[in-house]
């Protein structure tokens, strides 16, 4: 597989240059075995910060639309600093406020009389990964700072980046050029940008917005049953991408059994790179079937991930509209 360095805003990164560069300088909450099982709690006080943000009443919605750009804004700031390894002296004010948002964090998840060992787990890691990003070196000059509007990096040889990669692979316009973003098809762009976005979409989020919407169709009042089941048909057509979620879920717990611990200690989704061995066999063609069985990829190497649920949905929807429509 070729070396392969998207020049799109979602994976827009260097590699380092000096080994030293690739320790990381504190741990990270968001790269811990058990996150998994501390983000119920993590997301619940990040909501109740949300809800501080509000003097006065507002609709729900509002409330998961701010807890959401927060828990946003507390994975990439601190992912940024872990890669840096310090703090550029325009950052300062950033950092400052992020240390400062960890705190209210552990505060309110503090605020309870039962202490089990998952909460124990939670305010350690949160603790740790507070005292690392006060910890850091200061160096002159200017570095990046936060923008939420920003789509976020695809680190070059991490799990996504070697998934995409091959997924590409029908589009690609030169093969005897780098696989960048200009050497794929239309096409091809569109799919790279696409599956690049799902690396880092908040899939609970993403569902939440989907109820809202059939909770507003549903509400609606005076709609005809035709424009009624018309409306939720979209809605789930608009919406089926969340499937692949649980794709690259399976496609990523493939690759960690076959990786870990033969070749590595451990495979964090976003942060570790493969391992050279990736690129031969009998692990280069061991990982491309996972990634062809999950993908549904026919014989040319295009994915099919969404042709059953869309199909599904439209039999689904005919079938409603042909008996219980006037």
């Amino acid at each position: 597989m070729a070396s392969f360095h998207f020049e799109l805003p979602a994976s827009k990164i260097n590699h380092p240059t000096d080994p030293a560069q690739s320790e990381q300088p504190f741990e990270n909450i968001f790269d811990f075995p058990d996150f998994v099982e501390m983000r119920p709690k993590l997301r619940d006080a990040v909501r109740a910060v949300a809800q501080e943000h509000f003097d006065q009443p507002v609709l729900p919605v509002e409330v998961q639309h701010l807890a959401v750009a927060l828990e946003n804004q507390l994975e990439q700031e601190t992912r940024k600093y872990l890669a840096q390894g310090h703090v550029f002296e325009n950052q300062k004010t950033e950092l400052h406020e992020l240390c400062r948002l960890y705190t209210r964090v552990l505060q309110i998840v503090s605020q309870t009389e039962t202490v089990d060992a998952d909460l124990e787990d939670l305010v350690f890691a949160l603790n740790q990964t507070r005292l690392g990003l006060r910890n850091l070196k200061e160096v002159s000059g200017s570095g990046p700072q936060y923008d939420p509007e920003q789509q976020r990096h695809i680190q070059p040889g991490t799990f996504y980046d070697y998934v995409i990669q091959y997924l590409v692979q029908p589009y690609v316009i030169a093969a005897d050029q780098p696989l960048t973003l200009h050497n794929l098809t239309t096409a091809g762009q569109q799919l790279a940008q696409r599956l690049a976005a799902y690396a880092f979409r908040d899939w609970d989020a993403y569902l939440t917005h989907r109820y809202d919407a059939e909770h507003l169709v549903k509400n609606q009042k005076g709609i005809s049953d035709r424009d009624y089941y018309e409306a939720l048909k979209q809605i789930e057509l608009n919406y089926a991408d969340h499937i692949y979620a649980d794709v690259f879920g399976a496609t990523f717990e493939a690759f960690e059994k076959l990786l870990v611990p033969a070749s590595l200690p451990e495979l964090l989704i976003q942060s570790t790179v493969l391992p050279a061995a990736v690129q031969h066999e009998p692990l280069r063609t061991q990982l491309t079937e996972r990634i062809k069985r999950y993908f549904l990829l026919d014989a040319t190497g295009h994915e099919h991930v969404l042709d059953q649920p869309l199909a599904e949905i439209q039999r689904k929807y005919t079938f409603y509209e042909a008996n219980f429509c006037e």
